[in-house]
């Protein structure tokens, strides 16, 4: 490939707005500019319809309208669940995301881990004080990380084959992740569930439980029905349109 060519440039005559930018804007290093001259500051200008735009911008940039999640000043406790289709391969972007590292609970589905593999320091995250792991090896697997300032009583692991279980019990709120493979049964999620959620206590259920909350009554949105849990998520979650995950009771 051949190196980028010079560029000379003279910005002493007419220049309309936005001209000198565009200009300068073609080069690739310094070394290739070559000013006729001298750089005219008056012939450096904005055209009015950019300066209406760029205002319109700011005034509903993300920066400057956060929402809740992304808003420090929120108050409340945040939990984000996400499959990460193997965290091996998805940790660095998982450390660089804004959206996931706002989380005070972290809940990661399918990290595809083998059993002791999670105990690499690569998998720790800052920020995070504890981190609670039930690996099972290709398509499976569960991660929960739990920020600093977040007071967590006890865990409750759940790591069978094809269903895992994470349980973060907190003073007012105890916090249920889980992954069930399809080969899985519903019924004996729904049991394994059961045995874990404590019915007299705020609990919030969320993972990827392989099956479409919006797609007919399954023996797990039967089950949740019945302990009195509404579905929270209401968006799709999933790339073909469907929700998969549950709520709060």
């Amino acid at each position: 490939m051949s190196e980028p060519n010079c560029l000379i440039v003279d910005v002493t005559t007419g220049i309309k707005p936005g001209m000198v930018y565009v200009m300068l804007s073609r080069v690739c290093s310094i070394e290739q500019l070559f000013i006729v001259n001298k750089i005219d500051p008056e012939k450096i200008r904005v055209h009015e319809k950019v300066e209406a735009e760029v205002a319109r911008m700011e005034e509903v940039s993300m920066n400057r309208n956060p929402t809740n999640w992304m808003n420090p000043a929120t108050t409340g406790l945040k939990v984000c669940s996400l499959n990460t289709r193997s965290l091996r391969k998805h940790m660095d972007d998982v450390r660089s995301d804004p959206v996931l590292l706002k989380s005070d609970i972290l809940c990661l589905q399918e990290t595809w881990l083998m059993e002791e593999e999670d105990k690499d320091e690569c998998y720790k995250l800052d920020g995070f004080k504890s981190c609670f792991f039930a690996s099972k090896g290709h398509g499976k697997g569960l991660a929960v990380y739990v920020k600093e300032g977040v007071d967590h009583q006890s865990t409750t692991m759940v790591p069978f084959a094809n269903i895992q279980l994470i349980k973060i019990t907190m003073a007012k709120l105890d916090v249920i992740a889980v992954y069930r493979s399809a080969d899985e049964s519903e019924d004996r999620a729904a049991h394994l569930l059961g045995d874990v959620i404590d019915p007299d206590k705020d609990t919030l259920v969320v993972g990827d439980m392989n099956y479409c909350d919006g797609k007919g009554r399954k023996d797990l949105a039967k089950f949740f029905a019945r302990r009195g849990f509404t579905q929270l998520v209401t968006l799709p979650t999933h790339i073909r349109g469907g929700i998969y995950s549950e709520g709060a009771d």
